[in-house]
């Protein structure tokens, strides 16, 4: 392939990115990325002979602890090696799963992200702003949606399971755990109640499924959401495509985040954990002012039109599969599973639903936390946006 054919491919796959309205599985895709040239246990040595703290925090859960989703609160944390952590954890017999994940590039070592361009994709310049999520069978990510973004995942190593509806799926939205940008659902995929699998069936109309294996590329349209569990020890970098909307979404984001650090504030320990995720333990402490200076720097900047970020959805649903069937390339979109095959998937997931005592019971008084969700369930918040730009209009006729 010569240069202008290269730049072509790069152009088109950046459009259909860009405007894809369903997930979409590039097979075999190869980026060439020079620090993963060798294999899982390579780059995980030259990890550990780079990394200048010596030893990595993994998070581990109990595989048969499913009577919630997996929160990252309920995870434990442990110091290891990477070399330890393949040791430990190379068989598939683990009473529990060990993850080091959503590790941005700028907290890991140079050596081990070299090469790492999302430029094939047709975005040059992402600023080293992408993750890597390292995990052994069982790993999970509870569902939700990325407020922000187009997100491509490169699977590397081993495999993964992705399931993902569309962002009109009637989930039972929370914001409890509260994660700055992450919205999840309470549907428990991981360990589905054997007895409530038929609750589960009205949204087999909406599922679609895969299972990436290394060389796959996912590309995750915006607001989709996605419950994802390692198959098996596996390593995948993914990045998210920065979208003029989001400067917009930002807004959303800081409303909520006002509204639950306002429940947070001169709480215990205990409620602020069960309250927030880990992440954002370490982000407490805004003032009210503090808080709307936040808000009106994400004001400001919606205005500025000269910001750098993505367009989307400029060309039309027809013009985009055609341009799908068209590019040369090993590209599918995924379809809504089989009856069948969706609850095949539950059946086997809710034998892992196992009632375990826990020590985060009452946290918080049941009635406070459908107030909070009440408050900050994503339509509340987008009309109290809106009602905010119409008082803001008004008042600036009026001047």
């Amino acid at each position: 392939m010569d240069i202008e054919e290269s730049a072509q491919l790069k152009d088109q796959l950046r459009d259909i990115v860009l405007n894809t309205k369903v997930p979409l599985v590039l097979k075999n895709y190869s980026v060439d990325w020079e620090c993963f040239e060798g294999s899982l246990l390579e780059w995980c040595t030259s990890f550990d002979e780079y990394n200048a703290k010596k030893t990595a925090v993994f998070e581990s859960m109990e595989i048969m602890d499913g009577a919630t989703p997996q929160w990252e609160r309920k995870r434990k944390k442990t110091e290891m090696t990477m070399q330890q952590f393949l040791k430990n954890y190379s068989g598939n017999n683990a009473m529990h799963w060990s993850a080091f994940q959503y590790k941005r590039a700028f907290d890991l070592p140079d050596q081990c992200l070299k090469g790492i361009d999302f430029e094939s994709f047709g975005f040059s310049k992402h600023d080293r702003d992408f993750s890597l999520w390292l995990g052994s069978k069982g790993a999970n990510t509870p569902c939700h949606y990325d407020t922000y973004g187009v997100n491509i995942v490169v699977q590397v190593y081993g495999s993964k399971s992705w399931l993902l509806f569309p962002p009109e799926t009637p989930f039972e939205t929370t914001r409890i755990p509260y994660e700055e940008s992450s919205v999840y659902c309470l549907e428990n995929f991981y360990a589905p109640q054997p007895d409530k699998l038929t609750y589960y069936e009205k949204f087999q109309y909406y599922a679609h499924h895969c299972v990436l294996n290394a060389g796959d590329v996912l590309i995750v349209p915006r607001h989709w959401w996605h419950y994802v569990e390692a198959v098996e020890t596996s390593l995948s970098v993914n990045y998210w495509v920065p979208l003029k909307e989001d400067i917009n979404l930002a807004l959303d984001e800081l409303l909520v985040k006002h509204v639950v650090e306002s429940f947070v504030k001169g709480e215990d320990e205990r409620v602020k954990t069960y309250l927030l995720n880990p992440n954002q333990l370490d982000e407490l402490g805004h003032t009210p002012t503090d808080l709307f200076n936040l808000f009106k720097h994400a004001l400001d900047r919606s205005a500025d039109i000269n910001c750098t970020l993505w367009h989307e959805d400029y060309l039309s649903k027809a013009d985009t599969a055609k341009l799908i069937s068209e590019i040369s390339l090993n590209i599918r979109a995924l379809n809504v599973m089989s009856k069948e095959d969706y609850m095949l998937l539950l059946s086997n997931n809710s034998k892992r639903h196992v009632v375990v005592e826990s020590k985060e019971d009452n946290a918080i008084n049941p009635t406070l936390e459908v107030l909070i969700n009440s408050i900050c369930a994503p339509d509340n918040i987008a009309r109290v946006k809106l009602e905010f730009y119409r008082r803001i209009h008004m008042q600036k006729s009026v001047n």
